[in-house]
């Protein structure tokens, strides 16, 4: 099928071909796991309201609860904005529909989250299309669709992660098509559909540069200028009821408020570049006596001084943990270690595990290579490059676990179906040329 063909649908009809292999693929792997997120195994330990979905689903308890948006750690903590408000407030108006985290309540986030990951697979069409032509779209479409960690995670994970990397091939998508110098007025619907992603999940705030060197036209200053704030004021408006919110009960504007925290679970003696339980108020007591004494802002704001102070103190060993999270975010760890449990703990990987890491770590080399080597429509290479350049540039700081990458990993998935087709296409090249000359 050639690219033109696609005016008649082809690749379009190839794109939906995909979106239902990957539900099939989801929910396949539901069924052959047997666990919907992981409810039985937690149920069986006991103490399933922190164990299901950590702060997360502990929110979701207090919401359900009547308790308001609190309590990430299942502590009578109070108020909190430990997380963006959509995941939490899906989980609680379902754990309240059922009566409590049931087995329904599982199946159905899973069903949800299912659904929206087979649905990132319509979106990588869209971005692949508009970036580097149909047939990069269909390819993208089509190994988002059996990409393992794409499957795994959508039905394994009580988490925001699969909706926010819908949401961000969404927006890419939708950046990519309306071209760099859009109407105000679309350049704000942009701004709309930014606003709903941070309301899931902030991390993507890391790409408002890329957004506005996107938009800007040194031949026209004043209107990129009124683009770039149709669509950064859109987002501010929606994300505003939230915001003011945290401003009047936790004294913060943030939209999450637990980022210097993360700073210092990452850096300090025991660090390792993944995540260290022992030095969470999850999990740690003195830490939580701090947390409940100085309140969830001020132990936060406490947290990020320790870290940085960690930092300035040792220089050297965060240039090399930097380098240990670089290499955990792309390549993921070594698959001899085993998997860091949020407790500490290590587990085993067992031959799922290992399939996990092959693919996490082949995709991840593919998407930086076919980044480098990029060739599509004029602006693509910016949104790719820049996309993954800046989404991790926090983890790289922080800590690393493989669930961070998912959120980008539409974008990793588009530059490795480029770097694909650029192999294809210099293989098909020397008999291209006999072909001419005959």
């Amino acid at each position: 099928m050639t690219d033109a063909g696609a005016s008649g649908g082809g690749w379009r009809r190839a794109a939906a071909a995909a979106v239902l292999l990957a539900v099939v693929a989801r929910f396949g792997a539901a069924l052959f796991l047997g666990d919907p997120l992981g409810f039985h195994h937690a149920s069986g330990s006991g103490a399933l309201g922190w164990d299901w979905g950590y702060e997360q689903a502990a929110v979701a308890q207090s919401i359900a609860a009547g308790e308001g948006f609190a309590d990430p750690f299942r502590r009578g903590t109070g108020a909190t904005a430990w997380a963006a408000p959509a995941y939490p407030l899906l989980l609680g108006g379902l754990i309240a529909l059922f009566g409590g985290i049931t087995a329904s309540v599982a199946w159905i986030a899973l069903a949800l989250q299912a659904l929206a990951s087979a649905a990132t697979s319509w979106f990588l069409w869209r971005l692949g299309r508009a970036t580097g032509g149909p047939r990069l779209g269909a390819l993208a479409a089509a190994l988002w669709s059996v990409h393992p960690m794409a499957v795994y995670l959508s039905v394994s994970l009580v988490w925001d992660s699969t909706f926010v990397a819908m949401f961000l091939a969404w927006f890419l998508a939708s950046l990519a098509e309306g071209g760099r110098e859009p109407a105000p007025r679309a350049a704000a619907a942009r701004g709309v559909l930014l606003g709903a992603m941070l309301l899931v999940n902030p991390a993507p705030l890391a790409l408002v540069p890329l957004v506005a060197v996107w938009l800007w036209s040194p031949r026209d200053p004043a209107a990129s200028a009124r683009r770039i704030a149709a669509l950064l004021g859109a987002a501010a408006l929606v994300v505003s009821p939230w915001v003011i919110r945290n401003a009047a009960v936790l004294g913060t504007p943030q939209i999450r408020s637990n980022l210097g925290v993360e700073v210092f679970v990452g850096n300090n003696d025991g660090a390792r570049g993944s995540f260290n339980g022992a030095l969470h108020p999850a999990y740690d007591a003195s830490e939580l006596e701090r947390y409940r004494e100085l309140g969830e802002v001020r132990y936060s704001n406490d947290a990020l001084g320790r870290g940085l102070d960690w930092i300035r103190a040792n220089p050297g060993a965060f240039a090399r943990l930097t380098a240990v999270r670089v290499q955990r975010f792309w390549v993921g760890p070594d698959p001899r270690d085993g998997i860091v449990l949020g407790t500490g703990e290590t587990r085993r990987r067992d031959w799922m595990g290992w399939i996990k890491w092959l693919a996490h770590a082949a995709f991840g080399a593919a998407a930086l290579a076919g980044a480098v080597l990029w060739r599509g429509r004029p602006g693509g290479a910016l949104l790719i490059r820049g996309a993954l350049l800046l989404f991790p540039l926090v983890y790289y700081a922080t800590h690393v676990f493989e669930r961070y990458r998912l959120p980008l990993e539409p974008v990793v998935v588009v530059a490795a179906a480029a770097l694909v087709l650029r192999v294809f296409r210099a293989a098909d090249e020397p008999a291209a040329r006999q072909r001419t000359r005959e």
